[in-house]
């Protein structure tokens, strides 16, 4: 993958978009120092060159109903790497998750309604992997975006 150059009004815009994606190009470029076409292009631009993937929302999981959240740690057990990869895919309340190395091969993060939920959850693995959970008790660091590489 080819990395992008920016420059420090690109991450500037970046930044504006990142902390609200519906902020208008007049309002980012009056913060960035650039005009709302100048925004405007650099945006497109960014988003050509595959530096910008998506706008998006964020609901958060308890406006739908769910109290829990948690960490499931995904070891299948010998020739069902497949089959559990499809469990996790086809569960709706597996909002996330990662093929790893290490012991485990996938790290998953779910939504729960309450405690009891989680067995339901988990049942469809019971006989095709090990699991580890762990409750989410709070997030002291929020997703955020990488740090630009060159530290600029």
């Amino acid at each position: 993958m080819k990395k992008i150059s920016l420059d420090s009004k690109d991450r500037r815009i970046i930044d504006e978009l990142l902390a609200d994606s519906r902020k208008s190009s007049q309002t980012i470029g009056s913060t960035v120092g650039l005009s709302s076409p100048t925004v405007r292009e650099r945006v497109r631009r960014l988003e050509d060159e595959g530096v910008i993937e998506c706008f998006t929302i964020e609901v958060p999981s308890k406006m739908l109903g769910y109290s829990l959240e948690a960490i499931v740690r995904v070891e299948p057990l010998p020739g069902k790497l497949h089959i559990v990869e499809k469990i996790l895919q086809d569960t709706p309340e597996i909002t996330q998750c990662d093929t790893v190395t290490g012991d485990d091969c996938f790290i998953a993060r779910m939504v729960l309604r309450d405690i009891q939920d989680l067995n339901r959850l988990l049942d469809p693995l019971h006989d095709k992997a090990r699991t580890n959970t762990s409750i989410i008790k709070g997030t002291p660091v929020q997703r955020r975006r990488a740090p630009f590489a060159d530290n600029e």
